[in-house]
């Protein structure tokens, strides 16, 4: 599984969606056969972030699947851009040594 942050493209006179607002837009954009297991949305200063936890077997096909998704909200809605990937394993294990000091 990997973890994708994508960050909605603002413009300043537009206020962003809601996170519950923002949840829906994307998982409106996702396709069964997508890989995309779960989406959680938090507030990123006037903006809002997303991390869309995709089930591909590399790396490279998590992001590609990210990046139709983004195009298939875009065409219908407000713009995002990916902006990090990681592996889930790799995330638990760093997060694992930060709280072993």
């Amino acid at each position: 599984m990997y973890l994708v942050n994508v960050r909605l493209d603002t413009v300043d006179s537009v206020p962003p969606p809601s996170l519950p607002e923002t949840r829906s837009l994307l998982w409106a954009a996702v396709r069964p056969g997508d890989g995309v297991e779960h989406i959680y949305a938090q507030p990123y200063g006037r903006s809002v972030e997303a991390v869309l936890f995709v089930e591909r077997p590399t790396l490279a096909e998590a992001e590609r699947c990210c990046d139709t998704v983004l195009d298939r909200c875009a065409a219908d809605g407000p713009r995002f851009s990916r902006r990090s990937s990681v592996p889930l394993p790799l995330l638990v294990e760093l997060l694992g040594d930060r709280s072993e000091h």
